[in-house]
């Protein structure tokens, strides 16, 4: 995974308008319905997906602010890692899938985390059961033979949203029911093939729909450890004040003047290095600063003696963006370009 990816811990929210799609498939049954998503979020698709139904909620969210969010908006939210809860076996009639894009290390032997996401909740969904996944396509190839086993009546569709097209994503309804022999074998290959075709359907919200079963309310656990208390308490404990001080020793702050004067090359270490990165000023003329090095390649044909040389000349220069509070930026480089150095103002309604 990228590392903006990781920053987001894998959390790609379902599209509004797919939300909207999925919706039209799902066909709730008369009385209460227990329904989870293991990757809540904020909530927000999991409501969507469930519009007008009369349904319990329940969700795992890693991310504090967002699991904050899914249990105000009235999901029963467990806020920690999803392979610490526990749930009772057939206590939920739709299931949700929408796991971080990743890929577990360690005591998992590396398996995606869309497989395991599965792995660990499929038992949870109740005979006739609806199990809704979206994930990218070439994901779904790990998880065709416990899919086959534990599923019925699948069908694979396209999502069109430009933020899904990004992700080639599609999404996979199917009914919870185990198969056997000659079941199994039919349905692990024709889910191969809906898998793996080219010419997978788009979603267009008119498409047959599956009747979800109701469900009494029921009770997910968490058995992991409290991970924000546990933070919090560390900085407290006799441990960490013997270890502190070794791990982190106190940084020494140097003063005076350099003994040379600073040329380029020193102030590329630094810029690189984002040292001279920062907020700066007062008022009006407050700005944060962002060095960085820039590389640029000159390329030059030399002919001698029947033959050319084809040199590569390399060139660092450092080049400092300033943004202002009121929105001005500034770009200073070693040597100016056409104009693009100058102080810019957002036009209006630009930002």
């Amino acid at each position: 995974m990228r590392n903006v990816a990781r920053i987001k811990l894998g959390y790609y929210p379902l599209p509004h308008e797919e939300a909207k799609r999925l919706r039209k498939l799902l066909e709730f049954s008369a009385g209460t319905t227990s329904v989870v998503d293991p990757c809540v979020g904020t909530g927000v698709a999991l409501h969507q997906l469930t519009e007008r139904a009369e349904t319990q909620k329940y969700g795992v969210e890693l991310d504090a602010n967002r699991a904050a969010a899914a249990a105000a908006s009235g999901i029963a939210t467990i806020q920690g890692d999803l392979f610490n809860a526990v749930a009772k076996g057939e206590s939920f009639s739709f299931l949700y899938l929408n796991p971080p894009y990743d890929s577990e290390i360690g005591s998992m032997d590396n398996k995606r985390m869309e497989f395991l996401f599965l792995e660990h909740t499929y038992r949870w969904l109740v005979e006739g059961g609806i199990l809704l996944m979206v994930v990218p396509q070439e994901r779904l190839h790990s998880s065709i033979p416990l899919l086959a086993e534990n599923f019925t009546d699948l069908r694979v569709f396209r999502l069109t949203d430009p933020e899904s097209e990004r992700f080639d994503q599609v999404a996979l309804f199917g009914v919870r029911k185990r198969m056997r022999g000659q079941d199994y074998s039919r349905n692990r290959a024709g889910l191969h093939e809906m898998v793996w075709r080219r010419d997978i359907p788009m979603l267009q919200g008119n498409e047959t729909p599956y009747r979800v079963p109701a469900s009494a309310p029921t009770r997910l656990v968490y058995r992991g450890l409290p991970l924000d208390q546990i933070e919090d308490l560390i900085a407290q404990s006799c441990a960490w004040k013997q270890i502190e001080a070794p791990l982190l020793p106190k940084e020494e702050m140097a003063g005076g003047r350099p003994i040379t004067p600073l040329h380029a090359g020193h102030v590329g270490l630094l810029c690189t290095a984002g040292l001279l990165n920062g907020v700066f000023g007062k008022g009006d003329d407050r700005h944060i600063a962002r060095w960085r090095s820039v590389k640029s390649v000159t390329v030059f044909e030399v002919k001698e003696k029947g033959y050319t040389e084809v040199h590569k000349r390399e060139q660092f220069t450092n080049e400092l963006a300033l943004i202002y509070e009121d929105g001005r930026t500034l770009v200073l480089r070693d040597k100016k370009r056409e104009g693009g150095d100058a102080e810019r103002t957002f036009a209006d309604g630009a930002a």
